[in-house]
């Protein structure tokens, strides 16, 4: 069973100790499965295989976590989805996880008639040969933790300050910038969690 969380606007570090809570809860025992939507206040990350070049001003704080993945930046108007759940017993692998994760983002942009997209060998969601999605996640005794982004009508200002996910700043978007339609968050939210329970 699923239990759904919009946990609105909140700090990184705040979401980041929920997590680790659910995370010792489902290793504990707990049958039901977590879904977190939420946004955060700017926050640059770093995962396990960041490269410190890819830091391109040295002066911002950037904290260090254990997900998969390179740097990244979260801010208010980028939908974040967190999901705790036992893989072994869900049957997935982890390759099959993170497509099902590509595959929802997808899917959900799909029913706005937006042709979303994932690139053979690359972890993410593109439209309109732009990044508009990163997916970064770990794995802590078969639970999982992390997830995806968004960047829905955020602003792409201080994705320049590095090369976020390894790659130029300039190759992500959002969806406000590619399609000029000022998407809501709350919107996004609803057709993700339609098509999350439709695939999870």
């Amino acid at each position: 069973m699923w239990i759904i969380e919009n946990l609105g606007l909140i700090e990184y570090q705040k979401a980041y100790d929920y997590q680790e809570h659910l995370v010792k809860l489902k290793q504990a025992g707990e049958k039901n499965n977590f879904f977190l939507l939420l946004e955060h206040f700017p926050a640059f990350t770093r995962g396990k295989s960041a490269k410190d070049n890819n830091i391109l001003d040295k002066d911002i704080p950037v904290i260090s976590i254990e997900r998969g993945g390179d740097l990244t930046f979260h801010c208010p108007g980028q939908l974040v989805g967190y999901i705790i759940l036992d893989l072994k017993k869900e049957k997935l692998k982890v390759t099959e996880y993170i497509d099902k994760l590509q595959g929802l983002i997808i899917d959900s942009l799909g029913k706005l008639g937006l042709k979303a997209y994932k690139k053979p060998g690359i972890i993410g969601v593109w439209l309109e040969d732009k990044k508009i999605a990163s997916i970064g996640i770990a794995i802590k005794k078969g639970i999982t933790m992390h997830g995806f982004s968004i960047n829905v009508n955020n602003s792409l200002e201080r994705f320049k300050k590095i090369n976020p996910c390894g790659i130029d700043a300039n190759e992500i978007s959002s969806l406000k910038e590619i399609t000029g339609e000022d998407y809501s968050l709350e919107k996004i939210r609803e057709l993700i969690v339609e098509e999350f329970q439709s695939k999870f």
